[in-house]
């Protein structure tokens, strides 16, 4: 009966899980990044067309985006 065995297999799978979902959390940051990054492409295309036609940035901003 090797005890330390099944214990090591134990702590190998639980160390393969946590990786695992390392793996899936830094996928979902990356993803969120993007969203960021597309957002804010968003909102400066926004200030800039408002800025160039003269209407209130506020206003603007509270129109629904046309993407």
């Amino acid at each position: 009966m090797n005890h330390l065995g099944s214990s090591q297999r134990r702590t190998t799978s639980v160390m393969t899980a946590e990786q695992h979902e390392l793996e899936r959390c830094k996928q979902e940051i990356e993803r969120l990044k993007q969203l960021v990054v597309r957002l804010s492409e968003i909102a400066l295309r926004q200030v800039a067309e408002s800025a160039r036609s003269g209407r209130n940035v506020r206003e603007r901003l509270s129109e629904q985006p046309k993407i």
